[in-house]
């Protein structure tokens, strides 16, 4: 029992840093010239929704928590605000499909990922700056969620062979 508890840790570290290491490659490229201003493509969230379908809630929301802290440290409490909301609602959407909606595909999963992680951000930014007009752009960023949870979903689906070897928690080094 010890071991695996060991080896779900040092696999929710590895999603964490996967996650922040992707979160600083996003920060350093341009925004596409087909999405939304200040919109990022979404692949630190790769191994959230990964996480999202191997760990527990508490563990995948950790990997969130980190993941915005690194934000807050890089790109100031706005950004935090942002990731933290987007991410959270993200990931409790993503865990809830992976454990009630099976055959959802993963594109499906992306772009459900995508929409919440947009959600959170629409409402900070709607909390923030205490006006209706921030709801305009609720359709650039539901187009945008789908482009980008298109992407983020196909990815992941390329990406789950290879983060399932790191998964297999009661086979690994038994």
């Amino acid at each position: 029992m010890r071991k695996e508890r060991i080896k779900r840790i040092t696999f929710t570290a590895l999603m964490t840093a996967i996650s922040v290491v992707l979160s600083f490659v996003e920060g350093l490229l341009p925004t596409a010239y087909f999405m939304p201003p200040g919109s990022k493509l979404g692949l630190s969230n790769i191994p959230v929704m990964f996480s999202a379908s191997q760990l527990s809630v508490g563990e995948t929301l950790l990997i969130v928590v980190a993941k915005s802290a690194f934000v807050f440290i890089t790109r100031g409490f706005t950004a935090f605000c942002m990731s933290l909301a987007g991410g959270v609602l993200s990931a409790l959407c993503t865990t809830l499909i992976f454990r009630k909606a099976k055959n959802f595909g993963f594109v499906g999963v992306g772009v459900a990922s995508a929409l919440c992680h947009n959600a959170g951000q629409l409402s900070v930014s709607f909390f923030m700056v205490q006006t209706t007009a921030i709801i305009g752009y609720a359709p650039v960023l539901l187009v945008a969620s789908v482009v980008k949870g298109v992407l983020t979903g196909t990815i992941l689906r390329f990406a789950m062979p290879y983060f399932s070897k790191f998964t297999r928690f009661k086979e690994m080094g038994e």
